[in-house]
């Protein structure tokens, strides 16, 4: 009987374990609205590039890092 409820108990504990840990993986996406248009080397690239789109998406445009893990890639969000 110990057994099996120390087994339960460890397998809870571990699934909670990688649930959070991919919870933490997951990134944000903007609002309603926003959709991911390109991505960029750099910010000031991203930014030129959603001025240049001006006539398409209008203003209303933001440039963020692609993930945590890959801050070296800027995602262009724009809303249509």
């Amino acid at each position: 009987m110990y057994r099996r409820t120390a087994a339960a108990v460890a397998t809870a504990v571990t699934a909670g374990a990688l649930a959070l840990g991919a919870a933490g993986a997951a990134e944000a996406v903007p609002g309603t609205g926003f959709y991911a248009r390109s991505n960029h080397a750099s910010y000031t690239e991203c930014v030129a590039a959603g001025r240049a789109g001006y006539n398409i998406w209008g203003p209303v445009f933001f440039c963020e890092p692609f993930s945590v893990d890959r801050p070296d890639i800027i995602t262009l969000w724009v809303r249509y």
